[in-house]
């Protein structure tokens, strides 16, 4: 299960650490595209449970590489979260690329509100050291209160 989500910026760079034990695992994310606040938004919309099947996706793009953080909603009271390498390492300067996955790094099924309530953690961390105008410290992107407020208001 995930204990813990954490997040730490440093040059327009997000490490995010997960897991728990010897499943814990870290992966880093440019400032090119706006990944956490995607991922803030991926699970707020996962949070409540809904009676068909939810998938979302959020590409944690690093250089070169980066992971997929692929989110589902098997049954209403579990989220399945698989960690993907991206297939093509060098996809940031390829043309053509196509969001292919690679081998899985991550995997983990754990009851709804415990999953979420670990990345909420994680996301109420940051939000504590953010600046006023949501500016995150070593991140080009604002902090996701809209995202986080309805992930929180969904755990109740």
């Amino acid at each position: 299960m995930t204990d813990d989500v954490t997040f730490e910026f440093r040059s327009a760079w997000c490490r995010l650490t997960m897991g728990s034990g010897p499943q814990r695992q870290t992966f880093h994310a440019t400032g090119l595209n706006d990944a956490f606040g995607d991922l803030a938004q991926a699970v707020a919309n996962l949070a409540r449970p809904r009676p068909v099947v939810e998938l979302q996706s959020v590409l944690w793009g690093d250089e070169p590489g980066g992971v997929f953080l692929d989110f589902a909603s098997p049954v209403a009271d579990h989220l399945a979260l698989v960690v993907h390498a991206v297939a093509i390492r060098t996809w940031i300067t390829a043309p053509d690329w196509t969001p292919e996955r690679g081998e899985v790094l991550l995997r983990q099924v754990a009851p709804r509100h415990e999953l979420a309530s670990a990345f909420l953690r994680g996301f109420e961390t940051v939000s504590a050291a953010t600046k006023p105008g949501g500016i995150i410290p070593g991140w080009p992107h604002p902090f996701p209160d809209t995202a986080v407020t309805e992930l929180r208001r969904a755990l109740g």
